[in-house]
């Protein structure tokens, strides 16, 4: 199992995708930041920078990524909740083998 929400981003949000799409995982929570995408920053003035996406994340699995949308979770569950609900989940599944 594993925890995410809005401010899971970069490299978790990578992985926590990736386990999702190989059905390792069981993503409880909310949906994460929703960025894929790498950026790079450019200097536009002396107080303006942009940020502007220099690659894309695809995934060889589903052929997407989660820009925009983040990875959406298979159990939805406020920030909050989502540690006492997997616990929960976990002790279900001991309790039943």
């Amino acid at each position: 199992m594993i925890l995410a929400g809005p401010r899971t981003g970069s490299a978790g949000e990578d992985f926590t995708y990736t386990m999702q799409a190989l059905k390792r995982a069981t993503i409880i929570g909310e949906p994460t930041w929703g960025g894929a995408h790498p950026v790079a920053s450019y200097r536009l003035s002396g107080h303006l920078y942009a940020d502007i996406p220099n690659s894309r994340s695809i995934s060889p699995i589903t052929r997407t990524n989660w820009e925009g949308t983040g990875v959406k979770p298979d159990i939805a569950a406020p920030q909050a909740d989502a540690l006492v609900l997997a616990r929960d989940l976990l002790q279900r599944m001991r309790d039943s083998d």
